[in-house]
């Protein structure tokens, strides 16, 4: 119900916003800084992550077999596939490495789409329904496989996932939800009230769900690690790189960047909630089947063994299930990290994170008192139909992006799925359907829309306690 209606006020919305930029801290902490709240300098993922492989800009004419666009999980993931392959790949990015979604999320590796297996099944067909079910049921697993397989290393944490219910009607949606999943593969278990303290330390709640193949990963570490091992396997990757044309000339494409020219065979546009509307040509209108919203995050000080011991005690990711969810992970030195919607710009400031501090303190009172060491947040890219999609733009041109606030499970699959199908080019055994996603009308009013469903699902939350 609520996915719908924010389909119907995200009808206003465009994004038509260019990226931020990059304010220097000069050494001080989040909380003392005299400049706007970057959301990428300021993340907490910026101090834990490995250093970033030697990247530079594009200087010259190169070719190559496949070009990708986009250098997050989603471009790097394809690229590694493609490279594995022995298939030639370039990777241009607009900034550095990471610098999006994928190095500012909360960083879950979570089950699950806006719909469950039965929906999907009626929505694609029993084929491509299940190809896409079973892809879903896989996601966690894959992604903790492949980071085992190149040894990245990402702090991942296979631990579980918790849903939690807010309230009785949603308890009872994740009953049909468990029996939807385990229809397929046993991959939920319903907890009661008592059950869900036990395993989250979370009190007051209706009950939730656990899913065990799920966990987290270091979202900017396991960026720069599959760059990593993505250069190591011959991927040409270039920061600073933003391609500023593309256009095919015979057979091929030519993407045109500042100081440079990549000829590829193929295509693939992995740039999500970072989608540029200045795009002429073919891309003309890609950036109208997203909007853009803001995520903020805040990370508490290392917690003692004491206090771990009653938050999240068996290191699960956490879920607060209502419209508006509140999500929350630790990072490898014991800080909680907690993250909710934010405002309609990507500049933050310091009370932007109000909100999200107070909420974290009405699911577990006892962090009253402890420091917030880091803030920061980021674009995620909302689709009309709440699903990511593949979509074949032009021949040999493919997009695939619209997670929705799972991009880090379902960006790492759409990557590999993309590559798959540059490989093959068989329409009829992609793991996403290819499809021509839907664009959202008077696209450059995003932010009344977004503000609106924002505001009238918090008044919902909020009238749910006394109902």
């Amino acid at each position: 119900m609520h996915r719908v209606l924010l389909t119907k006020l995200l009808n206003f919305a465009c994004f038509a916003e260019t990226p931020p930029k990059i304010y220097q801290q000069n050494g001080t902490t989040p909380m003392q800084t005299k400049f706007p709240i970057d959301g990428s300098a300021d993340a907490l993922w910026m101090a834990t992550a490995p250093v970033a492989p030697v990247t530079d800009p594009l200087k010259e004419t190169i070719s190559t077999d496949v070009a990708v666009v986009g250098g997050g999980l989603t471009g790097l993931n394809a690229a590694l596939e493609l490279a594995l392959s022995g298939v030639s790949v370039t990777v241009l990015d607009a900034a550095s490495i990471g610098f999006g979604a994928s190095g500012r999320a909360g960083g879950q590796v979570n089950l699950g789409l806006n719909a469950g297996p039965a929906e999907l099944l009626q929505r694609y067909g029993d084929k491509q329904g299940q190809r896409l079910i079973e892809l879903v049921l896989d996601t966690p697993d894959s992604v903790f496989d492949l980071i085992k397989k190149h040894g990245l290393q990402c702090d991942a944490v296979q631990n579980g996932w918790v849903q939690a219910a807010a309230n009785d009607t949603i308890w009872r949606s994740q009953h049909a939800m468990a029996d939807d999943y385990n229809t397929h593969g046993n991959m939920l278990s319903i907890l009661d009230p008592d059950e869900l303290a036990q395993v989250s330390g979370a009190h007051g709640y209706a009950g939730g769900l656990f899913c065990a193949s799920a966990g987290s990963v270091q979202p900017l570490a396991y960026t720069r690690e599959l760059a990593r091992v993505a250069l190591e396997h011959g991927v040409k990757i270039y920061d600073s790189s933003a391609v500023t044309g593309i256009d095919q000339i015979g057979e091929q494409w030519r993407l045109v960047t500042e100081n440079g020219e990549v000829n590829a065979d193929k295509v693939l546009i992995c740039t999500n909630g970072y989608t540029q509307p200045q795009a002429k040509g073919p891309l003309k209108g890609l950036s109208s089947t997203v909007v853009p919203v803001r995520s903020v995050l805040a990370a508490t000080a290392p917690l003692s063994d004491n206090l771990r011991k009653s938050i999240l005690p068996n290191e699960v990711t956490f879920v607060d299930k209502r419209r508006l969810i509140l999500y929350m992970r630790y990072d490898r030195d014991g800080r909680l990290c907690v993250g909710d919607h934010g405002p309609t710009r990507d500049g933050f400031k310091m009370d932007d994170f109000d909100a999200v501090k107070k909420r974290a303190l009405k699911v577990f009172p006892q962090l009253e008192g402890i420091a917030w060491d880091y803030h920061w947040g980021g674009r995620l890219a909302m689709t009309k139909s709440g699903l990511p999609f593949m979509h074949e733009v032009a021949p040999g041109l493919i997009a695939g992006m619209g997670f929705n606030g799972r991009g880090v499970g379902m960006g790492s699959m759409m990557g590999r799925e993309l590559a798959r199908y540059a490989i093959s080019a068989d329409k009829n055994n992609t793991g996403f359907p290819l499809s021509s996603p839907q664009t959202f009308l008077m696209h450059r009013f995003h932010k009344a829309g977004v503000n609106m469903a924002v505001k009238w699902f918090a008044l919902q939350d909020h009238l749910d306690r006394y109902r």
